[in-house]
């Protein structure tokens, strides 16, 4: 079997060993790293892999879904809800400024290529705050997003151009008082499960703890050596991103049948998009979309896949065999 540990990412192990089991010629582009990047060679037919990119993606679609303007035009125009915001340059402050002041707050400010959730700032109230988190992203950015706050349970969601394959609860990071640890030992405490990894090696990611963090539980008026009470919740961030410690629960089988409707209308809207996974907020997966709202707020066109077959809780799901079979059709 493959070992999980020769990728930086395990997503794309996972589709090299479902590969491998039907026969596929699988080669590691540059075997002595950790660099993901695969070939595959099936009878005649040679197909790459980069990340979780497979072949079939165009060069546009993955411009598309790394711009989450360009994202939001495309989903529009194909009449898929997404929530309200504009883009803006780093020598448009004024202007920004005074698109927050028309839109009210809270509001969500975050880069417009951005990864992982790194410098996604939620639930921001008021103008000093805007200015500091925009201070932040255009050090690094030519351009930032802001967003109007949509209210809502987020989802990832995985799908192909034909069918839904998965949908994950994304929940931030956290963590469950039992009446006798600190805050900082439950963290440890959680960061022994086997399934954590410092990055994406593995399906979950341990918890850091940051000045995020530290400020999260400042808001509650609490610090890394409060003792919270047997059973009570204490969420450390504000994003739910996995990447940053979050938990991932598997709701496929709870989700309306319009969200299944859904999914593959969201992927086929953007043109050379032969699957991804992306991110929807909405009350509660079980409600229907056209009834209670919704919005997309983003596309993954290289998605991490281990949160299915691996996930926090809930039923585990290869999804890895469903993008093999994307690749090569004739090989089911």
């Amino acid at each position: 079997m493959l070992k999980k540990e020769r990728y930086n990412s395990f997503s794309t192990c996972l589709l090299a060993r479902e590969a491998k089991k039907r026969g596929i010629e699988v080669e590691k582009i540059f075997p002595n790293t950790g660099l993901s990047y695969l070939l595959l060679k099936n009878k005649n037919k040679i197909e790459t892999i980069i990340g979780q990119r497979i072949s079939s993606i165009s060069y546009n679609a993955h411009f598309i879904c790394k711009n989450k303007e360009m994202t939001r035009f495309f989903l529009r125009k194909n009449g898929i809800k997404t929530v309200g915001g504009k883009m803006f340059f780093k020598s448009e402050l004024s202007r920004a400024l005074e698109y927050l002041e028309r839109i009210g707050y809270p509001v969500v400010i975050k880069p417009v290529d951005g990864t992982w959730g790194k410098n996604v700032f939620l639930n921001i109230r008021n103008k000093k705050e805007a200015i500091k988190k925009i201070k932040i992203i255009i050090k690094e950015k030519n351009k930032f997003l802001i967003e109007q706050q949509f209210k809502g349970k987020e989802y990832r969601i995985l799908a192909t151009r034909e069918k839904l394959l998965g949908i994950i609860h994304r929940i931030p990071a956290n963590i469950i008082g039992n009446g006798k640890h600190t805050i900082k030992e439950l963290i440890q405490i959680k960061n022994q499960d086997k399934r954590r990894g410092e990055k994406h090696e593995k399906s979950l990611v341990k918890i850091k703890i940051d000045d995020e963090i530290k400020n999260n539980l400042r808001e509650q008026k609490m610090s890394l050596e409060t003792i919270p009470l047997k059973n009570q919740q204490i969420f450390l961030r504000k994003n739910s991103n996995l990447s940053t410690g979050g938990d991932s629960l598997d709701v496929t089988d709870e989700a309306h049948p319009y969200i299944k409707k859904l999914a593959p209308q969201v992927i086929a809207s953007i043109p050379g998009l032969p699957y991804a996974g992306f991110d929807f907020l909405i009350s509660d997966i079980k409600n229907n979309p056209q009834k209670v709202g919704y919005a997309i707020i983003e596309i993954n066109d290289s998605p991490m896949l281990s949160m299915h077959h691996i996930p926090y809780q809930g039923k585990k799901r290869n999804v890895a065999k469903e993008i093999i079979s994307l690749i090569f059709p004739e090989n089911k």
